[in-house]
């Protein structure tokens, strides 16, 4: 069977490259994994068989996800660098081995196993062309060119958010909002966007977001306007995300 540039010969339980002709001997554990994504290409072979492996009459002998991990990692690398995405796993659900090597995607703040695809970065680009023109034509700043917060925030379900602050000259309080938004985000069971944008107004009476998800068949776009009473003090909260289907 072929595994891009290399060939699997599962008689002998080899892997070997054919550009080199170097071979190499898949012990128990790492020919079943290989057999299993094999058997079922191009779909997602649950955690659960691929942790169970079972390839004689012996019981199936326990494989953990870290060990799992690394035998993905030493098949990926064993691959030629054009098919080194032919395998994918996908957190909490399995690995899938595609029929075909993709354009290669771009890894997003050295995160492993998260992904950004060309239609995603090019979303995130319109998402936040978006918002500074927003915030140019309504709030009416000084020649706002960057975030004054910009945060990567790995919530409780695995999701990749990507948070922006915009403090318009008041940095402090950016940071004071950034920081609470990320720690109620961390604690949420699910989180619906995966960008949010946060702006605070000159005039230090409300704080608007600018919501996106690329994950979405069609990419959501919403928007947020909140009368603050204090800037200096956080409002955001656990009810608060959920109230607003910041959170799920």
């Amino acid at each position: 069977m072929q595994i891009g540039c290399c060939w699997f010969d599962s008689t002998q339980r080899l892997l070997i490259d054919q550009t080199s002709a170097v071979q190499w001997h898949l012990n128990d554990r790492e020919y079943w994994v290989v057999s299993q994504l094999v058997q079922h290409r191009g779909q997602v072979v649950p955690l659960s068989i691929l942790e169970a492996v079972a390839i004689s009459a012996d019981s199936p002998q326990p494989l953990s996800q870290v060990e799992l991990l690394e035998i993905i990692d030493k098949i990926t690398d064993y691959l030629c660098n054009n098919h080194s995405n032919l395998i994918e796993y996908v957190p909490d659900q399995g690995v899938i081995l595609y029929a075909f090597a993709s354009a290669k995607h771009t890894k997003i703040f050295e995160q492993p196993n998260k992904l950004l695809s060309v239609g995603q970065y090019l979303f995130i680009i319109v998402i936040l062309l978006s918002v500074l023109l927003f915030v140019y034509s309504k709030l009416n700043p000084p020649e706002l060119t960057q975030a004054d917060v910009v945060q990567q925030i790995l919530a409780s379900d695995g999701r990749i958010v990507q948070l922006f602050v915009f403090g318009n000259n008041n940095p402090q309080d950016a940071q004071l909002h950034a920081d609470c938004l990320s720690s109620q985000l961390r604690l949420c069971h699910h989180i619906r966007w995966d960008s949010i944008n946060m702006t605070l107004s000159s005039n230090q009476h409300y704080v608007s977001f600018t919501l996106g998800d690329s994950t979405a068949e069609i990419p959501l776009v919403n928007s947020i306007k909140v009368n603050v009473d204090n800037m200096s003090v956080p409002f955001i909260t656990q009810e608060w995300l959920l109230k607003v289907a910041i959170c799920g």
